[in-house]
């Protein structure tokens, strides 16, 4: 099952961009992790929300595990403060 972690902090996109290229770069396509998209609250100025899309939710697991996911996540706390996580199975997808 299709799995989605979403990732809500405070600061700029532009700042979240840069740090998301930097995390592809050094993982080399040693990730796995196949989408992510990098979003921003219009009614909470400051918020930013990435969504991480996995083929499931034991290859988030596995991407939790790598050493350079574990390096990011310690920098990109210490850029961005607190990050609020929140995991989910991807029950259904529509075209509407």
């Amino acid at each position: 099952m299709k799995f989605l972690q979403i990732m809500e902090f405070q600061g700029n996109p532009e700042d979240a961009e840069k740090a998301l290229q930097h995390y592809i770069e050094k993982a080399d396509g040693h990730s796995y992790a196949r989408k992510a998209t990098i979003c921003v609250d219009r009614d909470n100025s400051g918020t930013v929300i990435q969504l991480i899309e996995f083929d499931s939710w034991d290859e988030a697991q596995k991407n939790n595990e790598l050493e350079i996911t574990e390096e990011d996540n310690q920098e990109t706390e210490e850029t961005f403060g607190d990050i609020t996580f929140r995991n989910l199975d991807v029950f259904g997808e529509y075209e509407v």
